[in-house]
């Protein structure tokens, strides 16, 4: 089910944008999450990314550094964590913000000068033993990267008939996702 919005704006302190529908005599508020947590915070060691430039820089150097990275796509392909991971190089396009894109992969606009060879994914073989199924995951991990990156993160706020918060929830990763939970909310 999708509902039909109306696009409201905050006045100009805050700049925030939301949508609103009624449903079932509520009202949801759709609402960017200004206050989401980085998919770094989240310490995953099966599935990462790290990236180093000055506009962008992600580090588990517990697990690999820089150097192990520009070892492996150097002349020595050969480094200790390909024995538990599965590594796909990473870029980024940077240009009033960052996009992110399996290497050579990205399709941006002008790779000449925008586009940066950033760092690389990380799958454990544990997480994903073929590498087919490791690719799946790392482009689902880019894909949250860059809704975190383009603030693409939701939450809600359920109103009763009187104006009354009887709802909310925030951290969602689309706003197809935090749509979905609010009607659920509402059902039941």
């Amino acid at each position: 089910m999708r509902l039909t919005y109306e696009e409201k704006n905050t006045p100009a302190v805050s700049a925030r944008f939301w949508q609103e529908a009624s449903y079932k005599g509520h009202k949801i508020k759709l609402m960017q999450d200004e206050s989401a947590e980085s998919p770094d915070s989240w310490e995953d060691d099966a599935a990462f990314l790290v990236g180093y430039h000055r506009d962008f820089t992600v580090e588990r150097d517990d697990i690999i550094t820089k150097e192990d990275l520009q070892e492996y796509f150097g002349e020595n392909k050969k480094i200790p964590q390909l024995k538990e991971y599965h590594i796909f190089g990473l870029e980024a396009y940077i240009h009033s913000g960052v996009v992110l894109a399996l290497s050579h992969e990205g399709n941006f606009p002008d790779r000449q000068w925008d586009v940066s060879q950033l760092g690389a994914v990380l799958i454990s073989k544990k997480e994903a033993r073929s590498r087919k199924k490791a690719k799946e995951l790392v482009q689902a991990l880019i894909e949250t990267w860059n809704q975190y990156l383009s603030g693409d993160i939701w939450g809600y706020i359920i109103e009763d008939k009187n104006g009354e918060v009887v709802g909310s929830c925030w951290g969602f990763y689309g706003i197809e996702d935090a749509e979905r939970e609010a009607l659920q909310a509402i059902s039941g």
